[in-house]
């Protein structure tokens, strides 16, 4: 009888730990950023309404896309799990919360989808299937706990709010080693922001940098921009671009890492996610990228004309990631190849969510893929890896390829000089794509090879590739020792 007894106090005990442990799963807290009460209106999006945790999530317009359909962002902090839901201003048959690796479904009653966080993570809507249309990029972080101290002199602190830094004829923001630029949540700054010839500088913060127009002026276009930067860091913040420049580059730059970075600039096009020129030590994890050009695209810029002269590229780690793009690559090395070497390259866990090839010309450029090496100058490519990466939807798988001209002629290379590919990995490639999934090889000339090409645990709707015979693979004469296993 006491043994019963005990048995029957422990079940008890148990289910109501397991109750205790499923109220803590379940109930989080959530910081949501008002957006400033003076903000201009079109900034502000009424296109989908965002409650997470019970709190209304302000949403914003981050412009326009190639199909001339608005982009809708908002970023809410968590601890906990957290429900977040979700009402769409228009009419839907059908949704989809992607990337499928969070493994979110969702539930829909009457217009409003609703779903449950259990951690921060960066969570895309798209209605009816259709990714040219109006989409949702939600933004839930981790609670924010280093805010820095707004009375150190090296601290630029935005507060909440907007501030508007001028538009045409205004100079950016620069920076200084060891200075601190932060943007509080619920603050938006209309600008530019540089960093050149620095050391220890940090960009950072939850709120938003914003850039809407076009100076052409002696400070460039790009709106964030670190120049020739070392053991520096961007974390946390949301750039939106609205314009038909590049969003954010590190340019001669090392030992630089941006974690956490978000970046909006849908408008068609050359308005390339983050561009990563020239440098070497560089490291990316955790971004979230929606661009109308590249979303992410490795270059070799110089002002020398011989790759052998210029700055090399090498040590590049970027993880942890999802990535849009409207036109180009999402995944882009090349096609300015000006570069003594590139090598040591290396892409992991990566969410590509969308990948077209471009609004003008669809199915005319067959050198754009969502997993893209294009070679215009004559350099050496090696230890480049693309591991555990998953395709959502995109024209074309992966493109490796060496040529003369890019987009019409626009860029011009150069076979000169040496050059070759050898040693690049894909490993555990999945695509769930309703695109051709070709996987182009095609290197120049007898001189300029590419070579040692491994493709490992590719699966293409559900089926692994065997070897190079399958409909998928174009390969030219000018490639050795392409493996598939």
């Amino acid at each position: 009888m006491k043994q019963l007894i005990r048995v029957v106090i422990m079940s008890i005990l148990l289910q109501l730990m397991v109750g205790c442990s499923e109220s803590s799963r379940i109930v989080g807290e959530v910081t949501a950023y008002a957006a400033p009460g003076d903000l201009p209106v079109h900034l502000r999006s009424t296109d989908f309404a965002v409650a997470a945790g019970g709190k209304e999530i302000d949403m914003y317009n981050g412009g326009y896309n190639s199909w001339n359909n608005p982009v809708t962002y908002g970023s809410f902090d968590m601890s906990g799990s957290v429900t977040v839901t979700i009402t769409p201003s228009d009419a839907f048959e059908t949704y989809k919360l992607v990337p499928r690796s969070l493994g979110i479904a969702g539930k829909r009653k009457g217009d409003s989808i609703t779903f449950t966080l259990q951690e921060a993570a960066n969570v895309t809507l798209v209605l009816d299937d259709n990714y040219q249309g109006k989409v949702l990029h939600l933004f839930a972080q981790t609670e924010e706990t280093d805010i820095p101290d707004r009375t150190d002199p090296n601290v630029i602190f935005y507060e909440p709010g907007y501030h508007d830094l001028g538009g045409y004829g205004s100079a950016p923001i620069y920076l200084k080693s060891g200075q601190t630029l932060y943007i509080a949540g619920g603050a938006i700054v209309r600008g530019r922001i540089r960093a050149n010839d620095v050391s220890n500088v940090t960009i950072r913060g939850r709120g938003i940098l914003l850039n809407d127009y076009t100076a052409n002026d002696e400070h460039g276009n790009i709106t964030l921009a670190l120049n020739f930067a070392t053991h520096s860091m961007v974390r946390d913040i949301i750039v939106n671009n609205d314009t038909n420049n590049w969003t954010s580059a590190v340019h001669g730059s090392s030992f630089v890492e941006v974690l956490n970075y978000k970046g909006i600039s849908p408008r068609f096009a050359s308005s390339d996610g983050f561009d990563i020129n020239s440098s070497h030590d560089i490291t990316f994890d955790g971004s979230f990228i929606h661009s109308a050009d590249d979303a992410v695209a490795i270059k070799g810029l110089s002002d020398e004309k011989e790759a052998a002269k210029a700055l090399p590229i090498y040590n590049i780690t970027y993880k942890n990631a999802q990535l849009w793009a409207d036109a180009n690559n999402a995944i882009g090395i090349g096609a300015e190849t000006v570069a003594a070497y590139i090598k040591n390259i290396r892409f992991e866990n990566i969410d590509i969510l969308y990948n077209y090839d471009d609004r003008n010309n669809p199915d005319v450029l067959p050198d754009r893929s969502a997993i893209n090496i294009f070679s215009l100058n004559a350099t050496h490519f090696s230890d480049i890896t693309f591991e555990d990466i998953r395709v959502e939807k995109a024209k074309r798988l992966i493109n490796i390829q060496m040529d003369t001209t890019f987009y019409f002629g626009a860029l011009l290379g150069n076979w000169v000089e040496d050059g070759s590919m050898s040693g690049i990995t894909y490993k555990n490639i999945t695509s769930y794509s309703d695109g051709t999934n070709e996987i182009k090889v095609a290197g120049w000339d007898d001189k300029h090879l590419i070579s040692d090409v491994a493709f490992q645990n590719i699966t293409i709707n559900g089926k692994k590739v065997k070897n190079t015979k399958e409909p998928y693979f174009t390969i030219n004469k000018y490639t050795k020792t392409i493996n598939v296993r």
